[in-house]
Formats: structure tokens, sequence, C-alpha cells
């Protein structure tokens, strides 16, 4: 009986604990940074870059106070310019919006709701979404949204080598632009599921780009029993310069995103384009 108070006792403390962290299993899109990686001497360096795979995650925002991150995580942010965080000095946040292979059907709704509230978000899609909605691609480009680079095979970049990374991120371009055309200056591009190493950080800042993580986050990828868990789940964790992540497939996040523009707004934060963040 002492040994299954004791089991229970440990249970509720890490029920309690991933009600704070933001860490999911391998399978699952997000991770904690706190990942069980090999010690730093035994990983293996690409011209004195490493190469281990890390996962992005934080310590979840709360009460306005902003994500806690890694003193690595910090520091590869910085060196590399990757962008998880935007102004900590101006209450304002930016709205993203991740496709890979996901079956097409709510888009338009989402650029109608950002229309009605002069939202510009930002939308990380594959090529595959680009070939299958050339269509919605063109609209959402006109309207004034980004289109985000998250490559062309939605593979685990730290997994791949030089050439194929780089591949996966320039391919993708060659796409985007047969559909929107040259005129597109295309900056940002989200690693996918959010899989990275010192290695990828540097060839994306190499190829011109800003690997965009985020530091809002919420489980939509599963059902979360209805739309107002994820607005509850966004909203609270909202802080200055706030990168949001929602998933462009997700019926509970398409179904709050019009609430989630309505309480973000009702907080005092405003709603502006990644490059402003």
């Amino acid at each position: 009986m002492r040994y299954k108070s004791l089991f229970l006792g440990l249970a509720a403390i890490l029920a309690a604990m991933s009600g704070i962290y933001n860490w999911w299993p391998e399978q699952n899109p997000l991770r904690s940074p706190k990942s069980l990686l090999p010690e730093r001497s035994q990983v293996q360096q690409i011209d004195g870059v490493f190469n281990e795979k890390e996962g992005w995650g934080f310590v979840r925002s709360r009460d306005g106070k902003g994500p806690e991150v890694t003193a690595r995580q910090k520091a590869l942010v910085q060196k590399y310019d990757a962008l998880f965080l935007g102004d900590t000095g101006k209450k304002q946040v930016t709205l993203t919006f991740d496709m890979g292979y996901e079956k097409e059907g709510f888009t338009p709704r989402i650029l109608d709701i950002l229309a009605k509230y002069n939202v510009k978000g930002s939308f990380f899609v594959t090529t595959n979404w680009i070939e299958k909605n050339p269509e919605i691609v063109k609209r959402l480009v006109k309207e004034g949204h980004v289109l985000g680079n998250h490559t062309v095979r939605h593979k685990s970049l730290p997994t791949l080598s030089d050439g194929e990374v780089k591949e996966e991120i320039t391919g993708w371009e060659e796409i985007a632009k047969q559909v929107v055309g040259n005129g597109i200056d295309f900056k940002y591009m989200r690693p996918p599921m959010g899989e990275y190493s010192e290695r990828t950080l540097k060839i994306t800042k190499e190829l011109g780009y800003r690997t965009a993580f985020w530091s809002v986050a919420i489980k939509d990828w599963l059902p979360m029993g209805g739309p107002g868990e994820a607005v509850k789940g966004t909203v609270s964790q909202l802080h200055n310069g706030a990168v949001i992540l929602l998933h462009g497939n997700s019926d509970d996040s398409v179904g709050g995103l019009e609430q989630i523009i309505l309480s973000t707004r009702e907080k005092g934060y405003k709603i502006v384009p990644i490059n402003e963040i």
C-alpha cells in the first residue's frame, strides 16, 4: 500500500509538470529541448559545427512572463539569427500556421477570418501543399500573408547531408516561384517537426533564410475537445513578442481562431506580421 501511494504521488507530480513544460514524445511535432542527447564530446562535428539533432521546446509562458529556453538554445538562436521570440518591449504577437501533407480544407476559412480582422499571418507549407493548392497559395500571397518555407519533403533536417538540406530548402523555393512568380523574397524557414542541429541552422542562414521557431504552441494536431480548448491554451500563453504556432488542419484551432484573435486583442496585444515582431 505504501508503494502504491508513492507511485500515485510520483504520477501526480509528473502530470503537473507536463502541464507546464512543452514536452511530447518523439513522434509528435513539438518536443522538449531536454532530449536525450549524447555527450558533447561524442557528437560528430562537421566542419567544426555540431550536428546533434535537437527538438525545439520550452517552458511555457505564464502570466505574460514569456517562455523559458535553455542557455544553449539562446546561444544558437543568437548565433544564427533564428526567430522564436520578437521584441519583448512591445505588446504584440504574430500568428503562424503550419501545413505539411494534411488534407486541405480549412485554409480559405482561415484567410476569411484573417481578412475580417485585418490580420496578416504566416503560412509554413511543403511543396506538396503548394502543388495541390496553387490557387490558395496565390490568394494568401495576394492578401499580404507570408508564404514560409517548410521544405520539400518534410524530413528531419539533421538526418540529411548538407546537399540534401540545401535541396530541401532551395527546391521548395523553386516550386514556390513557379506558382507565385519571382517577385517574392522568401525569408523564413520552419524546420519540420521543430528538429534542427547547429549545422542545419548554419546552412539555413547561409542560404539567406531565417529559421522560424515559436514561443506559443498547443497540441492542436490532436483533438483537443473543442475550439474553446484551443482558445484557452493559446491565450493563456500570450506574452510580448509571442510567435504563435497553430496547425492549419486543426478543427479546434480553426474553429477557435476568431476568438483567439478577439481575446488576444482584448488583452491589449497587437497582432503584427512576422517581419514586424
